[in-house]
């Protein structure tokens, strides 16, 4: 399971069709409470994304563009040395601090208390271990200032996230949402004026600087609407989130430590704008996983109150989540191998065209990774931290072994070296969902479930060869016939669940009553 770094214009993932899907599916009738949580939780960031998608992409378009390939390959390697960097900010907090508040959340002051009082300390030594990391590698002084730009941008989205933690431990997306909204909005409000008027790398991670600072001060006045007012430390507190989180250190480090070394050997072995090209590709990708990203932000902190309260449901929200993420997996799959091409256009076709080759081979990554969230949300909600973690290692050793001998090979066979670290990627992903696969709980893959995937992967075969047959004839025709070719055969072989049609309709007629009255 692996994630891109983030960058003063990642899209923070979310989807509706995810939402539904999991409060719907499975044979089995759940609880209405958890159900309903659940799809409003999802369906909150769901809006989000939908207003914010359009922006992110804009955003990320004008930087390729203004900036250029290789100015956009130094963000990619700046972004992964600081989210690694980052990990000593955090360390396993991700993890602890939502489970912590949902099982006490009368002490959430005292849990983001003694949270932030760490990642501030921490910001500190982080800081100079990354100075001495950059001189190490021997980074050039535009990769250098890209990564002392970069750090203070992500030790304030740190901070952000702890708040964020914190408010989706009382299982709440409706605060987190609006303020990822605000600060897409005021990504363009900054950003655009500084790319328009000439700025570059620089003044762009400045600009981005300004920005994350002002979603930290919305965040912690927002928190008041929760009953959180005063943040306490507390040693006791910060003993027991090292101990819940310490697990999440290893599985967070493969998470991030997997991009940093993939772009550090392309910054060796490859030309710039070859790197370019690849951080390119991952920002697309990044926006075509952001329904299974989103659903771990709504899922995580549900699953580890159901694996104590009631492990029946436990096993019925798991199943959804996956039916759920199946029928976005296959078209996400399909459309990034067949039409690569009109990713590639928002930033320019000529500047990034290599970036569409990383999208052919990248598009496995992508169906196998709607897998490998959901199951890796439901592992850890077991209290099977550690050896998921050890799962996830094995990404990192996969990207060692292989970048050395893939990366120079396809760089002398097509000039397009970064389509080995695509392939590196691939095969560490199929090592996580094999795994996951054997470390589910019990009863997760029943028949029913095993049935919905396979009528998926049916609509996708005949998505597939509509957009092959048409695409010759129209990009643009094929595009949308074979978008429609998925959903008709998806919804007459069976694949949408009458029940997901159902509960979709119904939550939609409750939203617009409730606005009615």
């Amino acid at each position: 399971m692996q994630a891109s770094p983030d960058s003063p214009t990642g899209v923070e993932p979310a989807s509706a069709a995810v939402a539904e899907a999991v409060a719907a599916a499975g044979p089995t009738p759940g609880a209405p409470g958890n159900q309903h949580r659940l799809v409003k939780n999802t369906v909150y960031l769901t809006a989000a994304q939908a207003a914010t998608i359009p922006i992110a992409v804009l955003m990320n378009g004008l930087l390729g563009r203004y900036l250029g390939a290789e100015a956009f390959g130094y963000i990619y390697l700046a972004g992964t040395a600081c989210a690694f960097a980052v990990l000593a900010l955090e360390w396993g907090q991700q993890g602890a601090v939502p489970a912590l508040v949902a099982r006490d959340k009368a002490r959430a002051g005292v849990i983001l208390g003694t949270s932030i009082a760490w990642r501030f300390l921490m910001a500190f030594v982080t800081a100079a271990a990354l100075a001495l990391a950059c001189e190490l590698l021997g980074y050039t002084s535009a990769q250098k200032w890209a990564v002392a730009l970069t750090f203070p941008v992500s030790a304030l989205t740190s901070l952000s996230t702890g708040f964020k933690d914190t408010i989706r431990g009382f299982e709440r997306t409706d605060i987190p949402a609006l303020v990822h909204v605000g600060q897409q909005v005021m990504n363009v409000i900054v950003i655009v004026p500084v790319l328009l008027l000439g700025g570059q790398l620089r003044e762009v991670l400045l600009a981005s600087l300004v920005v994350a600072l002002l979603a930290v001060v919305v965040l912690r006045y927002a928190l008041r609407s929760l009953g959180v007012r005063r943040l306490t430390f507390e040693l006791g507190m910060l003993k027991q989130m090292f101990a819940m989180g310490t697990a999440f250190v290893f599985f967070e480090l493969a998470m991030v430590l997997t991009p940093a070394i993939n772009a550090n050997f392309l910054s060796k072995l490859v030309p710039a704008e070859v790197t370019g090209w690849y951080g390119v590709s991952q920002k697309l990708v990044g926006l075509l996983i952001f329904p299974a990203s989103a659903l771990i932000g709504a899922l995580y902190p549900t699953l580890c109150r159901l694996h104590v309260e009631d492990q029946t449901e436990f096993g019925r929200v798991t199943r959804n989540s996956l039916y759920g993420t199946a029928l976005l997996a296959v078209p996400a799959a399909v459309g990034c191998g067949m039409f690569p091409e009109l990713g590639v256009m928002i930033f320019d076709a000529k500047e990034f065209a290599g970036a569409a080759d990383h999208l052919r081979v990248m598009s496995l990554f992508v169906f196998l990774v709607y897998f490998s969230m959901p199951l890796g949300t439901a592992i850890m909600a077991c209290n099977k931290q550690r050896v998921w973690a050890l799962v996830q290692v094995m990404c990192i050793l996969v990207a060692v072994a292989g970048n050395p001998f893939l990366v120079p090979y396809y760089q002398k066979l097509m000039g397009n070296g970064a389509i080995g670290t695509c392939i590196t990627l691939v095969l560490s992903e199929l090592v996580v969902v094999g795994c996951g696969v054997a470390l589910a709980p019990r009863g997760i893959f029943n028949g029913e479930l095993l049935k919905s995937l396979a009528l998926a992967a049916l609509a996708g075969g005949a998505m597939a060869g509509v957009a092959w047959l048409a695409k010759p004839i129209s990009l643009f025709l094929a595009v949308p016939a074979a978008v429609l070719t998925y959903a008709v055969v998806a919804y007459f072989s069976g694949a949408i669940q009458a029940s997901t049609l159902d509960m979709v309709k119904g939550f939609v007629n409750r939203k617009l009553r409730k606005r009615a009255a």
